[in-house]
């Protein structure tokens, strides 16, 4: 804005004074002329004005403005160049990146007027913004191949160049879905930002997969729920598909829904039964209702009428884990609860039971005859020195399902790394507690507690508070009190319930939906042998009870954390009078204890660990390595090979971190989009190891690499996000229509560098005429009233 400055104000009182000399002459003067009335007033005004501009003058007034230094101050013109812009919003109309090519003049000679006319005030600086941020000599280099469109970033970077930056202001140009965080901007900063809107509204017709989450369960007949939130544009009123489908390309599963409103997001929940143990990929996909039926090689993307599929499709991996999965059963005596239980986990191929079974107690010794030649007990068959074994009084064990004639050979293990490093859980069913050793005891805390393996106590006679478990670590671990003694009489045909906890256990169920399964509860069969326990320990959670004709509800199944562990407690000891009535409560026994026996074992670390952690734009291996006694292992060689969606594969090898024993770690950048696969095999380097025993074990994973996922995951013009960046840095925001009308717009803000633009009034020819006619009026005004 102009300003009036005095060049003399050290002359402004000698001109007061000529004015009030002035002044007083003509009043003097006229108060002795003809003039009456209005007419002597106004010509004494008009002379007396023309006196004060002259006397004014004396000083030297000048106008003085600032105005932007020409080709001293910059201007960023930042363009979008992310592959989100290749949308149409119509069909047949152009894409947006069409559009801002055609105002950018990326395709002309020479540039616009408009980039012209700015290049005359400011220089002019061209960059292209996607997942980085580079330089162009023009737009020309505009390719709409981006995988993200990291803006907040670039305005970051290019506001915070200091107070010596010579930025006057940043335009961008984008369609404003940034698919970064906003960075916190330093208040310092006072860069305007002008962004340019593309595009006017979102495409139409349109369906798109706003968001997903993978959830897995014990569940038997749905491992993975897959729940995907879908919106569409154009589509109100109308069914759609969305399918899940396999590597093959064919629909796993598939759930309709009608669309209520536009651009309104609905939830829908899909069950992928049969997942496969290890890595799988599946694609997740929305489309019309119609094409549903058209999805062998992607035929219904042909024949789709959608503005764009760019976001009609989610790329998933899921990892179920590879067994086997090892859990030691350790009982007192053969009873039909295992016949059940074992039966029942034939069906899983993930799953052994290596088990313990005593067959009698403590004995003396005897002589025995057996085979020619064999003078010991042959009950000891397998359990090292037969001969040995019978000086003392032991008990009379059976081994089954074990790897070889090696394991439980002496018993229920004594050390870490015969526990540790085989099994994952403990079952301890009909059997008291003087039957371990106290170091076995402790050791079994260790297993969960540091381990993270898990444990559970099933309902036989001799075990909880009858078997003397009270003030034992295992009785510690228990999520239920042992400290009550039952004085009431048996519980007799107990029915068991699910509480709130326990419905909300995918495990404990085997209905899809809760009124079959109260239906499957209410047709139980009573039990009649249940260890009664009447509290819970603080953290755990009743999951079933069971109550009779003379009994409240008492805990029937209950559970809690323990350390990195997890600890459970089956009270009931007869299950197997569940599956005796008819062929379909036998397979839904065998599936109880199956999910029972999933639930157990899922969350359980193994002894080689990898994991993919995705890394702006780099994925991120680490593998931890323990030892059989689950110690952190330093000493070894991690080689991971990965294989991408190309089916070649990579070999990395993996560096020992310094911030955490037993980790290594690796960094693989992905250039393909689509699914991947890392197998990490692990070698010990100890000189001490066995060729046998050089590979210490393999473990696998898999991620999706799909960098264009958060660039459609919203495809709506970002009015809201553009309006709070030209708000908050003191901008404007434009529509693409009008970027001709920027130097307008911009040659008036205030800039870094400026110069100063003076005129002294008394050159300006409008103060001689303004003289000149005050002058003039005065005469006229004396003539007309009579005066010379």
């Amino acid at each position: 804005m102009p300003t009036l400055t005095f060049q003399h104000p050290e002359r402004l009182w000698l001109s007061l004074g000529l004015m009030a000399v002035v002044l007083v002459l003509l009043y003097i003067g006229y108060r002795r002329s003809p003039l009456r009335g209005p007419t002597r007033w106004a010509a004494l005004a008009c002379k007396a004005s023309a006196w004060a501009i002259l006397a004014l003058c004396l000083t030297d007034p000048v106008w003085s403005r600032k105005q932007p230094k020409t080709g001293e101050n910059e201007v960023i013109l930042v363009a979008d160049n992310s592959a989100s812009l290749n949308l149409t919003e119509k069909q047949g109309s152009p894409t947006r990146a069409a559009q801002m090519r055609e105002a950018l003049g990326a395709d002309e000679t020479t540039p616009p007027s408009w980039l012209d006319e700015l290049g005359l005030m400011f220089r002019v600086k061209t960059q292209l913004a996607d997942e980085r941020l580079q330089s162009v000599a023009d737009f020309s280099k505009l390719s709409f191949t981006g995988t993200k469109s990291e803006l907040n970033r670039a305005l970051s970077t290019l506001r915070s160049g200091g107070p010596a930056s010579r930025v006057a202001a940043i335009v961008l140009i984008t369609d404003g879905s940034p698919t970064d965080i906003a960075a916190t901007q330093e208040a310092s900063s006072s860069i305007p930002v002008f962004p340019v809107l593309v595009g006017e509204s979102a495409p139409d017709p349109d369906l798109h997969i706003v968001g997903h989450t993978i959830t897995q369960t014990s569940f038997e007949d749905t491992p993975v729920t897959i729940t995907a939130q879908v919106a569409g544009q154009g589509f109100a009123g109308k069914d759609i598909a969305v399918c899940v489908l396999d590597e093959e390309g064919r629909a796993v599963v598939s759930e309709k829904l009608r669309l209520t409103k536009d651009d309104t997001t609905q939830v829908v929940r899909l069950r992928v039964p049969a997942v496969r143990p290890g890595v799988s990929f599946y694609r997740l996909a929305v489309m019309e209702a119609g094409l549903a039926a058209k999805v062998a090689k992607d035929e219904w993307k042909t024949l789709s009428k959608e503005a764009t599929l760019a976001n009609n499709e989610r790329h998933l991996a899921i990892d179920r884990g590879a067994g086997p999965y090892r859990v030691l059963y350790i009982s007192g005596r053969p009873n039909w609860e295992y016949k059940f239980l074992r039966r029942a986990l034939m069906g899983d191929d993930e799953i052994q039971l290596p088990s313990l079974i005593r067959i009698a107690k403590r004995e003396p010794k005897f002589e025995w005859r057996g085979r020619t030649g064999e003078t010991s007990n042959p009950l000891f068959r397998g359990f090292g020195q037969q001969g040995e074994a019978q000086r003392y009084d032991q008990p009379v064990l059976i081994r089954l399902g074990t790897r070889d004639a090696a394991e439980l050979s002496d018993g229920f293990p004594k050390s870490p790394e015969e526990l540790f490093g085989e099994y994952r859980a403990i079952i301890i069913d009909d059997l008291e507690a003087a039957f371990f050793t106290q170091e076995q005891m402790n050791l079994m805390e260790r297993f969960v507690s540091e381990r993270g393996g898990a444990l559970l106590m099933l309902g036989g006679q001799e075990n909880y508070q009858a078997g003397g478990y009270d003030h034992t670590p295992v009785g510690r671990m228990l999520p239920v009190y042992l400290d009550r003694i039952s004085k009431s009489p048996a519980l007799a045909n107990g029915r068991l319930n699910l509480t709130r906890e326990g419905w909300l256990e995918p495990w404990t169920r085997l209905r899809p939906g809760r009124e079959e399964d109260e239906q499957r509860l209410a047709q139980m069969p009573g039990f009649q042998s249940v260890n009664q326990t009447f509290s819970i320990k603080p953290g755990a959670s009743v999951l079933a009870t069971v109550s009779g004709d003379e009994h409240d509800s008492l805990p029937a199944l209950a559970a809690q954390r323990f350390g990195e562990g997890r600890v459970a407690s089956l009270m009931i000891a007869d299950m197997w009078r569940w599956g005796m009535r008819d062929e379909t409560t036998a397979k839904d026994l065998e599936r109880a204890w199956r999910q029972m026996m999933r639930w157990l074992v899922v969350d359980v670390p193994d002894r080689i660990q990898i994991v993919s952690t995705p890394e702006d734009g780099r994925i991120k291996l680490e593998v931890r390595v323990r030892d059989r006694s689950f110690r952190a292992q330093d000493d070894a060689m991690v080689k991971i090979e990965v294989t991408g969606p190309d089916g070649k594969p990579s070999t990395l090898y993996a560096e020992p971190s310094l911030k955490e024993a037993g980790l290594f770690e690796a960094e693989f950048f992905p250039r393909d989009s689509g699914p991947y696969r890392a197998a990490a095999t692990v070698e010990s380097t100890a000189d001490n190891t066995l060729p046998a025993d050089k590979i210490l074990g393999a473990k696998a994973t898999g991620w999706v690499h799909d960098p264009l996922t958060a660039e459609f995951a919203s495809v709506k013009p970002g009015n809201d996000w553009m309006d709070r960046i030209a708000q908050e840095s003191g901008g404007q925001k434009l529509l693409l229509k009008d970027i001709s009308s920027l130097p307008d717009l911009l040659k008036n803000i205030r800039v870094p560098v400026e110069e100063t633009i003076t005129k002294p009034l008394w050159h300006t020819p409008w103060i001689f005429a303004l003289v000149l006619t005050l002058l003039t009026l005065e005469w006229y005004l004396r003539r007309k009233g009579g005066m010379v």
